[in-house]
This record gives C-alpha cells, sequence and structure tokens, in this order.
C-alpha cells in the first residue's frame, strides 16, 4: 500500500446527485492526484487522495478545485487505483484546506459539494 499515486493524472465519472450531472455533465473529469494518505490514513482510519481539478468548477455556488476522494465500498482500496477504476466518495473542499498540512481531516464538513464516482487512471 505505499505506492505513491502524487502525481499520477486521473478521471473521474459522476454518477449522483443528479443536478451535478444536469449542470456540468458526468464527466469524465480530469484532475492530477496532489496528495494522499494511503499509508497515514485519517482519524477515521479513511485512506483518499486529494485531487485537483484541471479545469475548476462552480456548483451550487461553491468553487471546485480540489476534491477529497476516498473509496465508497468497504474493502476497496486506492492503492489498485493505477489498474482499477475505484467507485468514491468526493468531497469538494477550499482551497486553503487542501493547501493546508491536513487535506484529509473532514471533521469540519457539515455538508456542501458531495459527489459520487468512479474514479480511475488516465
Amino acid at each position: 500500500m505505499g505506492d505513491k499515486l502524487i502525481g499520477m493524472r486521473v478521471r473521474f465519472t459522476v454518477s449522483d446527485p443528479w443536478e451535478f450531472g444536469t449542470e456540468h455533465g458526468t464527466g469524465p473529469f480530469l484532475a492530477t492526484i496532489v496528495g494522499d494518505n494511503l499509508t497515514t490514513r485519517n482519524s477515521h482510519g479513511d485512506q483518499g487522495v486529494l485531487l485537483q481539478l484541471a479545469v475548476p468548477l462552480v456548483f451550487q455556488n461553491t468553487n471546485c478545485e480540489y476534491f477529497v476522494a476516498q473509496p465508497r465500498h468497504t474493502g476497496d482500496t486506492l492503492a489498485t487505483l493505477r489498474r482499477t477504476p475505484v467507485f468514491c466518495n468526493l468531497t469538494a473542499i477550499p482551497n486553503d484546506k487542501a493547501l493546508s498540512g491536513s487535506p484529509f481531516d473532514l471533521s469540519w464538513w457539515r455538508g456542501g459539494v458531495g459527489l459520487i464516482g468512479t474514479l480511475e487512471s488516465a
């Protein structure tokens, strides 16, 4: 699981919420993995990657340039992302949180832009 994914180009397609697809389409959206916590994980034990969109967008009056992507299903892992797509939760985070020392700490998140989709190697 120590395989760092930082710098990897990825794309994701969005399956939910429906309103996102209506406004922006379902993708694929291109991004770069700019951080990961595959080995350290967050305080809840969740692994994730920090995505920076190639083309930022606005949804629900929120600027979306950075997303934390986490596996949606128990037992799935982002360590396999180079070989197989992973079904993920994608949480939009503000730029200041993305550039902080702890972008994977989502304890502050109480709603906002959250997507469900598939992340895969570009």
